[in-house]
């Protein structure tokens, strides 16, 4: 815990561990084609709604390189080894690195012991509504074919292409699906897959199995970090602006998307609310690596 209760534009004082970078995996950085794949079935009434802090998944570009950051791991199990990917596919599930065509896609939807929840509304690697139904039978979505022009799909059995930079939504067969909350009667639905292949993009990832959270740089020199660290806070809660400020982080010259990832940074490092000390270590890249601790001293 930390030292003091935050108040009202006070600071707390937050414990925190410093991680050797040699202790640390080296994480996913490829740059290689990246596709977009969503199954929506937006006649369905949703029955829970996702409240992600940060998306999972954060697009954006920075000096000129169109980059995808997973700051923490949804790397599907399936996955081929990282310096092996042909290619990478997501999901609202999941991430699936390639090593060869043809290939399965990510999973669309979850299959649960009672029935399957699927995505109403939803984006890549962020939030989602859902619902969940008695029986759902998943379209079959394989990657064929790929060029740096253009990718090519079979879904359910029919052929696509898209081109680089193109977003298809495919109407699939119409189906009956019985609800298992609210109104159990049994719908018809017109499922609907969303494509969209922005191309090649520079891929962040945490590296597979190390429970670690992978941040950029920032800018920050975590050797000039003090600990314990005087957290500002505002209305008793982390104040992430003033806290960049504190720590020499000139967040107004970063993309809006990078300063997203900083506010996740933050609270994953130094939240004085938190009941663990984090471990914080910065690879020679400059990125930021945040690996979950051991419960703070009371």
């Amino acid at each position: 815990m930390s030292e003091t209760d935050p108040a009202d534009g006070e600071a707390t004082t937050v414990e925190w561990r410093r991680l050797s970078p040699d202790a640390v995996a080296s994480p996913v950085v490829r740059r290689l084609p990246y596709l977009e794949v969503k199954l929506e079935h937006p006649e369905l009434e949703p029955t829970a709604h996702g409240g992600r802090f940060v998306p999972d998944a954060v697009p954006y570009e920075l000096d000129g390189t169109r980059r995808v950051f997973y700051w923490r791991s949804a790397l599907a199990p399936s996955s081929a080894a990282p310096s092996d990917w042909e290619l990478a596919c997501a999901s609202t599930h999941e991430l699936v690195g390639v090593d060869a065509l043809p290939s399965d896609g990510p999973a669309l939807v979850t299959e649960e012991a009672d029935g399957t929840t699927l995505v109403v509304d939803g984006t890549v690697g962020g939030d989602a509504t859902t619902v969940r139904v008695r029986s759902y039978a998943t379209p079959n979505v394989a990657v064929t074919d790929w060029s740096e022009s253009g990718i090519e799909l079979t879904v359910a059995g029919s052929d696509y292409e898209l081109s680089a930079g193109e977003r298809h939504r495919l109407s699939l067969p119409e189906r009956h699906v019985e609800p298992l909350d609210g109104d159990r009667d049994s719908v018809t639905v017109t499922p609907e897959l969303v494509v969209r292949y922005p191309g090649r993009r520079e891929l962040h990832h945490p590296a597979r199995g190390a429970g670690c959270r992978l941040f950029p740089s920032f800018g920050l020199d975590l050797d000039g970090v003090p600990n314990p660290l005087a957290v500002p806070t505002a209305a008793g809660e982390l104040d992430r602006a003033s806290l960049a400020a504190d720590l020499g982080v000139d967040l107004s010259g970063r993309p809006y998307p990078e300063r997203v990832l900083w506010q996740a940074f933050a609270y994953a490092a130094f939240d004085p609310h938190a009941d663990a000390t984090p471990s914080v270590s910065q690879l020679e890249s400059g990125r930021v690596v945040v690996r979950p601790g051991r419960p703070r001293r009371g």
